[in-house]
């Protein structure tokens, strides 16, 4: 397996725009993971009839945005997202404060793990509405706004401007990344209906009763419900190698996809929280090539990814607001990350959940994680004493 390698960057053209393209860039940008950019073409006169007249949404003088990735595609659980973050722009400090939360953090209210929730909430008519009102009271804020994006617009947008720079700061290997459209893959394993009785079932990590699972060819019982470790021994053919090297790379979109997605990285990688920090690096990545002088300048590359993210996007905001938004993201001063880690949360275990790796808040109604939140937005609680505290655990 060759390591992920560098990749050369093409230069993008010097042309400047002719008549405005209004378009939104919410300040930590988006794409599956984040802040994200949106932009319509229209006449000037039009655009600036609307601007003056609009505010968003907000309380206590911040917008609060959801942000979620999904696979996309058409296996099993398509819109469960495997991104969750919530920004938080300060409209009058111009800052913004950017808060990972991790895919199994378990939701007592609906019995279910966050990254459920906008699956569940489309199931109920609204996706993203649901998603806005769980994860809110999670942290305690009002949600104003929320985006999701799929993985396909990510690797679409990142590739359209040529690919950006990350610093990777340990390097990793992964051997059960997952290898699209090969997610229910069997892998020459066949199909058998069998009898469980409870003690076999427990063991196996299912119900019991009568059910179809797959046989290895060496007769041995292979089942979606093993645990994580088991997958490359009964389903090898759905997962590959990657692996990372340290030091600034430049990333395609494939390559930036499979860097945020990582979840069995080896070198302490392998955690949601480290996902969640990738994730984060990605965002400023993508933010600072949005926002750089090439990428506004070249109405092509503005056209393209009008085109890649209609195609990719669901949100509930306007497009009266999305202009209200680049008018923001042009202001922005500081991007400030934290990730909800092991500080706030613990891991019980697997079996109180069925055989499923969940992460819990150390209260009944998290409190501590909403106090946590508020101690952020209030100072309190500064980027660089959030990172040094889990330097020293």
């Amino acid at each position: 397996m060759q390591k992920l390698r560098p990749l050369r960057l093409r230069r993008s053209g010097k042309n400047t725009f002719k008549k405005l393209l209004p378009f939104l860039v919410s300040a930590g940008v988006l794409i599956l993971l984040a802040l994200f950019i949106i932009t319509r073409s229209g006449a000037s006169s039009y655009v600036n009839s609307i601007i003056s007249g609009i505010s968003l949404r907000s309380s206590d003088n911040r917008v609060n945005i959801l942000l979620l990735g999904i696979a996309g595609g058409t296996h099993d659980g398509t819109n469960l997202t495997d991104t969750i973050m919530i920004a938080s722009y300060d409209l009058t400090t111009k800052d913004m404060v950017l808060f990972s939360v991790p895919r199994d953090l378990w939701l007592p209210s609906l019995k279910n793990k966050a990254n459920a929730a906008y699956e569940i909430g489309l199931l109920q008519g609204n996706g993203l509405g649901l998603a806005k009102t769980v994860i809110g009271n999670i942290l305690g804020l009002p949600i104003h706004y929320g985006l999701r994006v799929d993985f396909r617009g990510f690797v679409a947008v990142i590739d359209a401007i040529n690919g950006i720079e990350i610093e990777v700061e340990k390097p990793f290997d992964d051997y059960l990344y997952p290898i699209q459209g090969k997610e229910n893959d069997l892998c020459g394993n066949t199909e058998k209906e069998m009898d469980f009785n409870e003690e076999d079932a427990k063991k196996l990590n299912i119900d019991p009763g009568r059910k179809k699972v797959l046989i290895t060819a060496e007769g041995q019982i292979a089942t979606d419900s093993a645990e994580e470790n088991k997958g490359i021994k009964y389903f090898s053919c759905r997962y590959e190698h990657i692996g990372f090297e340290k030091g600034k790379m430049q990333m395609s979109g494939a390559v930036a996809l499979a860097f945020v997605r990582s979840r069995h990285g080896t070198n302490g990688e392998g955690s949601d929280f480290a996902r969640s920090k990738r994730q984060q690096k990605v965002i400023e990545g993508v933010r600072n090539k949005l926002l750089s002088l090439q990428t506004l300048a070249n109405p092509q590359k503005v056209t393209e990814l009008i085109n890649i993210l209609g195609k990719s996007i669901d949100t509930d905001i306007s497009i009266k607001e999305m202009i209200e938004f680049y008018k923001l993201s042009k202001q922005l001063d500081k991007l400030k990350n934290f990730v909800l880690d092991d500080s706030l949360l613990i891991h019980p275990p697997s079996s109180d959940y069925g055989g499923a790796y969940v992460l819990v808040s150390q209260d009944d109604d998290f409190s501590i994680v909403q106090e946590y939140v508020r101690k952020v937005l209030t100072g309190e609680i500064t980027e660089y004493e959030a990172t040094a505290s889990a330097r020293t655990r």
